[in-house]
């Protein structure tokens, strides 16, 4: 699946940026995912503004999360975006939706956008 979305080259980079973070660490970050989502999916459903500092603190870890597993690259990053867009599989085992992406999207983009 993941070669409709990547190129050769961000299919290496990926997989030596897994070997940098090493699979402790890749296995912690699974397990924050989840919990990060929901926080994001609660401030959300609670109606809470996304420049509130509990949201924007959130979208900061999100971002952050995104940048590592990217190591940064933007171009990695918005295809990890359209796998959990195009891929409702995958977005349903992480209980994300556009809304919760709409919604976080916002919160980043106070802060600069996606980074």
């Amino acid at each position: 699946m993941f070669e409709k979305y990547f190129t050769p080259e961000q299919l290496a980079q990926m997989q030596q940026r897994r070997e940098q973070i090493g699979e402790d660490h890749i296995r912690e970050v699974e397990a924050e995912w989840p919990r990060l989502i929901a926080a994001v999916r609660a401030e959300m459903e609670k109606g809470t503004d996304p420049a509130d500092p509990a949201v924007q603190q959130l979208a900061r870890r999100w971002n952050e999360l995104v940048k590592e597993f990217t190591g940064g690259d933007p171009a990695i990053a918005r295809g990890v975006g359209r796998v959990y867009k195009e891929e409702p599989g995958v977005a349903t085992r992480m209980n994300l939706d556009a809304k919760v992406f709409e919604y976080v999207g916002r919160a980043l983009a106070l802060q600069g956008g996606w980074q």
